[in-house]
């Protein structure tokens, strides 16, 4: 994906830009550490990422899977203000048709010149109004509009790895001359209470189902954080003083990693302060605070005796800049922003001044503003230093000068949304996630036994890393209903890759439940359900148009993408069914691809639900044909069934209760073809298949429905 670099040429870079005009404003940047060396990547040309190598590309070598994945994807900004107010880009979204077309019924309308203007328009359009303005080559590119040529092309791609080279120096000059602070997170962004203690997610919602294995990795949790201070050290020199951490999420369990790693203070959300205190933060009808001693001063956290301070965001306003202000007019917001803080000058705060701590997304609000935001922020940061009452600090240099007068002795586990986890934890897709997790973590505690050779590049060192990864927060986001993203099934299957990538550096075979999807919501459904039961002859061959008619149907033609279909598949078709007793599978090949596979070739059904049980065929030349069944887990290999049959179509029949199916049971399995050990085909191609095993009533119940 190119979020990194295409926000690193906007917001990452703007935001700091923007405040050398403003010395006098102090503001606090966090960064967490994997971005900052995702950043370094780009800098030292070891990262890439598939938008820049299809950038790249010349409009006229782009193949057809290229220019489909293009029109899907290379309008992925915000269209009324990142696309709509340039003519050129406007007139080729438009082209587009999003609405009502998809992108291979538009393919023939766009020309080679406009693939290129795509291009440029698509990386163009992210740089941020402060570089423009500064780099007049960037300037005129903008102003040309059309008809871009490839060394306009190559220039908008070249500064941009310039650019990014400049974000950390840049936060590093400004740290050092103490205008900004810098913050940090855990390293890969993990949720750290639920690295310690998954039953902390309960304290706020009790009946939140929970995975079926709990997690416990409280180590974890002590190197993301060990390893976020290393870095911030690494690239600004000193330690640092503060932490956002992950989402805002905090718990008791989190307090003494913390204050060990050396921490001096934290902050949240002034939902987690409420619950925390047992007390409401009261608002009058205006959304302004009424009781601002609560929430407007800092407190000590202390904990077993680990003390660290805590500050805590004003929801209402951090929400208003970074999901309100954007409809209206800057002026507006700023007089807004301006009388919701002068409010405050009516109270007394016992000779302290307030601390309002607002805290937001600093990279996706802004495209939603005009002008990338700059508009309001420069009228926001004039008005602000206009005001002699009012200060931008740091939030350290607050903290050193009036240190927390009230002291907290429990904190209300939970994060910045709703107060508690379930951004990430308790759907059923999030909950699969924390299980394969703790299944393949698990798995690396049992080899690390086995070994002491925990050195860097070592193959345990390789294990821990692909873990540590797959502790972020972002894939158990997406997981469930409440987020939506065109990008879902990509992050679904890092994540899995993640996991796999554990077992493959051991050398050893990945569990099969690894390869189906867990976010199945999305997926298009590519096969049919079985109707009715099926009385089958096995054969070989069709024995007759009504055998298979009420079979669960799947082509590999529906399920493929472009490059998959026009490179030809082994697998044309499956069939599916049963009857009472009895599962039936039915593979139908491409005889014109077959028969180089029919010596050393087989076929694998692997059943992931309800437990992992296979089917493995013999070779297609062994006659008899003969099938048995392994179950990993108990790793039974059983005798030698015969109810398989190979002519013009594979058909087999195996009974439930070898299988050890019963009624009412879900199953999912899919099937492969393999020559040797190398998988050829997998079929479905993104998701698995799924149904329930029968009862003496399924007939009935399909009649009805």
């Amino acid at each position: 994906m190119p979020w990194v670099r295409l926000h690193g040429i906007k917001d990452y870079i703007g935001m700091a830009l923007l405040l050398e005009s403003f010395p006098q404003i102090h503001q606090t940047f966090n960064y967490v550490p994997c971005l900052l060396d995702q950043l370094k990547d780009y800098e030292e040309n070891r990262a890439s990422d598939w938008f820049w190598k299809l950038s790249k590309i010349p409009a006229e070598d782009l193949t057809e899977e290229n220019k489909l994945y293009i029109l899907d994807n290379f309008f992925s900004a915000n269209h009324q203000n990142m696309i709509n107010i340039y003519p050129r880009y406007k007139e080729l979204l438009k082209k587009r048709n999003f609405r009502w077309k998809r992108a291979k019924d538009v393919l023939k309308n766009f020309s080679p010149r406009d693939f290129q203007d795509l291009q440029v328009w698509a990386n163009l359009t992210w740089y941020h109004p402060l570089i423009v303005q500064r780099d007049p080559l960037l300037f005129e590119l903008f102003r040309k509009g059309e008809g871009f040529t490839k060394e306009d092309k190559e220039f908008v791609l070249s500064k941009q790895i310039e650019v990014i080279k400049e974000i950390i120096p840049l936060h590093k000059r400004l740290q050092d001359l103490k205008q900004i602070e810098v913050t940090t997170s855990p390293y890969y962004h993990p949720i750290l209470p639920l690295l310690c203690n998954q039953e902390s997610a309960r304290v706020a919602l009790p009946k939140l189902s929970l995975p079926k294995k709990r997690l416990v990795a409280i180590e974890d949790a002590k190197i993301q954080v060990e390893r976020a201070v290393q870095t911030y050290k690494r690239y600004f020199g000193q330690a640092p003083y503060g932490m956002w951490p992950s989402e805002g999420a905090v718990s008791n369990d989190i307090i003494p990693i913390l204050s060990e790693s050396g921490f001096r203070w934290l902050a949240s959300d002034e939902e987690i302060l409420a619950c925390s205190l047992g007390k409401q933060i009261l608002r009058d009808k205006h959304e302004m605070v009424v009781t601002p001693d609560l929430l407007y001063n800092p407190y000590r956290i202390n904990i077993n005796d680990n003390n660290i301070h805590m500050v805590f965001r004003d929801h209402n306003l951090s929400d208003l800049i970074g999901f309100q202000y954007s409809k209206y007019h800057s002026d507006a917001a700023v007089n807004d922003f301006m009388n919701r803080i002068n409010s405050l000058k009516k109270y007394s705060n016992n000779g302290r001044p307030y601390l309002v701590t607002i805290i937001l997304d600093g990279e996706n609000a802004w495209e939603h503003y005009p002008n990338s935001g700059l508009d309001f922020l420069k009228k926001l940061y004039e008005v602000i230093d206009k005001d002699h009452d009012l200060e931008c600090v740091r939030i350290i240099d607050y903290l050193e000068e009036h240190p927390p007068e009230q002291t907290l002795k429990h904190i209300c586990p939970g994060s910045w949304i709703g107060h508690n986890l379930s951004t990430w934890i308790g759907h059923e897709e999030k909950n699969t996630a924390w299980d394969f997790l703790e299944d393949t973590r698990s798995f690396v505690v049992n080899k690390a036994a086995e070994t002491n050779d925990f050195s860097a590049g070592s193959i345990l060192a390789g294990a821990w890393e692909e873990i540590f990864i797959a502790e972020g927060s972002d894939w158990f986001w997406w997981y469930g209903d409440d987020h939506f993203s065109t990008y879902k099934s990509e992050f679904d299957n890092l994540f899995r890759l993640h996991l796999k990538n554990v077992y493959k550096l051991f050398n050893v075979d990945v569990p099969k439940a690894l390869d189906a999807p867990i976010a199945k919501r999305d997926l298009k459904k590519v096969y049919s359900l079985p109707k009715r039961f099926l009385e089958i002859k096995l054969d070989g061959v069709v024995s007759n148009y009504f055998e298979w008619l009420e079979a669960g149907v799947y082509n590999s033609n529906k399920d493929m993408d472009t490059m998959h279909r026009t490179s030809g598949q082994l697998i044309n078709d499956v069939f599916f069914g049963f009857d009472i007793d009895n599962l039936f599978i039915r593979v139908d090949f491409n005889n014109n691809l077959f028969s180089q596979y029919i010596e050393s070739g087989k076929v694998v059904i692997t059943f992931i639900q309800p437990a992992e049980t296979q089917i493995h065929t013999s070779t297609f030349i062994d006659k008899p044909l003969w099938f048995k069944i392994k179950n990993k887990s108990s790793g039974y290999d059983g005798k030698n069934f015969y109810s398989i049959f190979f002519d013009k179509i594979l058909e087999l029949s195996c009974p439930f209760s070898e299988l050890g199916f019963s009624p009412g049971m879900g199953v999912e399995f899919l099937i492969e073809f393999m020559k040797e050990n190398e998988v050829i085909q997998k079929v479905p191609f993104r998701t698995v298949f799924y149904f329930c095993v029968p009862s003496i009533d399924f007939e009935r119940m399909m009649w009805q429905a």
